[in-house]
């Protein structure tokens, strides 16, 4: 009996776990089914217009022109200075390639201080065409200075280094004077 009782005991497992598991699959269907349906949504009435009242603003007084010939003053000395500080620019340049071209002549390196003395030459060039009238004859006479420094570079470089120094000095002081 023990055995048929065991037989018995399988077969109720087996028949409440299937029904349990069609009564969870029919549970589901019904489920999704039922999320799966559209459900009406209410029709909303017609829109009322929204009225927004904003304030008004007070009247602002409009800018006054200034006359054109006043700007374009103001434009012509602004150019004047860009030109001024572009031609002083040049000339910090050409102190700073003058300082290599003395340290190129400290260590023999001839072609190296040659090569400096030309970028020196250049920068001057720039500075000549951009600089104020007043200052032009001192800026050429150190143009020409680089010139016969850069003939007299492969000859006799004997103290051309001190030559340089100086121009780097008179420079620095054309510079600075010019500036406000």
């Amino acid at each position: 009996m023990s055995t048929e009782l065991r037989r018995w005991s399988t077969w109720v497992v087996i028949g409440v776990t299937a029904l349990l598991a069609a009564g969870l699959t029919l549970a589901l269907e019904r489920g999704l089914a039922a999320l799966q349906s559209p459900t009406p949504t209410p029709t909303p009435g017609p829109l009322q217009p929204i009225v927004v009242q904003l304030p008004t603003p007070a009247p602002q007084p409009l800018p006054t022109a200034a006359p054109p010939e006043a700007l374009w003053q103001q434009v012509r000395q602004l150019e004047q200075q860009l030109a001024d500080q572009r031609a002083a620019t040049a000339v910090f340049k050409a102190v700073w390639q003058i300082s290599f071209a003395m340290e190129a002549l400290q260590i023999n390196d001839l072609a190296r201080a040659d090569g400096e003395l030309v970028a020196v030459k250049l920068s001057l060039d720039q500075a000549f065409a951009l600089m104020p009238e007043d200052f032009k004859p001192q800026l050429d006479t150190e143009r020409q200075g680089i010139s016969r420094i850069r003939a007299d570079l492969l000859v006799n470089p004997r103290g051309l280094d001190e030559e340089l120094s100086q121009m780097r000095d008179r420079l620095l002081s054309l510079v600075t004077n010019q500036q406000p």
